[in-house]
């Protein structure tokens, strides 16, 4: 089928221009002929806002020659109260933001997706327009500010969009932290049918990869290192998704982080190593889930860690398999179960503690009641098996092979499984 096709660099192009704005151009160009390419010719771009992605677009970079590079934030405190829903903000220094800039907007009270991000639209003395509602109350008192972060590149309610081959740079060295609810070097919200494939998502002041209440999505032979927050951040929902032959290294906090409620996912042929806490983390209600030929090596943390959860549920019906755990730094195990996880198989593992032979360590460590586990085929290196904190709580423990393999498959989601992400009636 043929399609358009648009093309941006610094010259010899059909949109010529270094920053954000005219690659911005491009995919509203793309998009309002119903979809094509915007193809990155070789350069730098400095990203004074986020790339906001349309659907039916596909971002094709020129490899390590295409780079979106954010340029040093700017913050100002906010002055008086700021009511939810509204389209602007008062700042106590207006000056140091241009209309067209990307803004995030936060205060004590407002952390993760009660923060917002937007545009500066216009501005009026101390007063800036925002191109997104506030999502919650931002005052003074509680030391708001407004501070020139954002994702670099983002899609909200987006389908059928595809990310190649090009580099995102954070600069975190002169950029502010922001969540991963909200950012990240690309960040999707309420997405479908979304791929991102060989990129290099790198020095981002927050998570690499985010999308969050996003339906398939696919990231493969992905590059994801050295961010301030977790590599790879699947959440607020996500069902469907795959990850595949994905580098996450030397990241500030995980190098995968299962957020919320997430399911009907694949994580395979992947590298998780030197991430400072975790190799994976899975957290409350994240169930449905393959994890299977990956090397987790030489995090911080544990290798993985289903997370306390005060509902005490977390990782149900998730298979590990054909994994390679190896010399991760928490002292007392590979895998920890701070909660309690039903229909969870992990067979075929490699557990190896090269790095302390003398120190007694276990391959899975259970800390709370109510796991329902299937272990067997695990070969052992330097490591027990299964230790938990009470002995009662080894009674869900199977140490043979079930004769009914554990039914997860992401190819197969149930129609209800994306009941949650839809309004009444669709």
């Amino acid at each position: 089928m043929e399609m358009v096709e648009v093309t941006v660099g610094h010259q010899n192009a059909d949109i010529v221009g270094t920053t954000n704005t005219s690659i911005q151009m491009a995919v509203d160009r793309v998009a309002s002929l119903g979809g094509g390419v915007v193809r990155l010719l070789p350069g730098t771009y400095i990203m004074h806002d986020s790339l906001h992605l349309r659907s039916h677009v596909h971002i094709q970079g020129s490899g390590d020659e295409t780079i979106l590079w954010k340029p040093a934030s700017v913050s100002t405190p906010i002055i008086e109260v700021n009511g939810y829903g509204m389209y602007s903000i008062k700042v106590k220094e207006p000056e140091k933001f241009s209309i067209g800039m990307g803004i995030h907007i936060s205060d004590k009270l407002a952390t993760a997706f009660y923060t917002t991000v937007a545009t500066v639209s216009w501005k009026r003395g101390n007063e800036l327009g925002i191109s997104r509602q506030l999502n919650h109350d931002i005052a003074e008192v509680s030391d708001g500010s407004a501070v020139s972060i954002y994702p670099i590149v983002s899609g909200c309610d987006v389908e059928d969009v595809v990310l190649d081959n090009f580099i995102v740079d954070g600069n975190a060295e002169e950029n502010e932290f922001i969540n991963g609810c909200r950012g990240g070097g690309v960040y999707f919200l309420r997405g479908r049918n979304i791929e991102m494939r060989n990129l290099t998502v790198q020095n981002y002041n927050g998570d690499g990869i985010s999308f969050q209440a996003c339906v398939h999505t696919s990231v493969e032979n992905c590059l994801i290192q050295s961010n301030k927050g977790s590599g790879l951040h699947p959440g607020s929902g996500s069902v469907g998704f795959i990850m595949r032959r994905i580098v996450s290294i030397d990241n500030e906090h995980d190098g995968l982080f299962y957020c919320l409620r997430v399911s009907y996912s694949l994580c395979e042929e992947c590298l998780f190593e030197n991430n400072k806490r975790n190799g994976i983390s899975i957290g409350h209600a994240d169930t449905d889930a393959i994890i299977r030929h990956n090397t987790i090596s030489n995090n911080g943390g544990y290798g993985l860690v289903t997370r306390y959860d005060a509902a005490g549920r977390s990782g149900d019906r998730t298979l590990i398999c054909d994994n390679v755990f190896r010399d991760n730094g928490h002292e007392s195990a590979e895998i920890m179960l701070e909660a309690a996880s039903v229909d969870m198989h992990i067979v075929r593992n490699q557990f190896m503690n090269s790095t302390k032979p003398e120190h007694p360590r276990t391959a899975v460590y259970i800390k709370e009641p109510g796991n329902v586990l299937h272990l067997h085929d695990n070969p052992l290196s330097g490591l027990e098996l299964v230790q938990a904190s009470e002995t009662s709580f080894l009674s869900g423990v199977v140490l043979e092979n079930p004769q009914i393999p554990l039914p997860v498959e992401h190819q197969s989601i149930p129609h209800e499984a994306t009941r949650h992400l839809k309004k009444i009636g669709s």
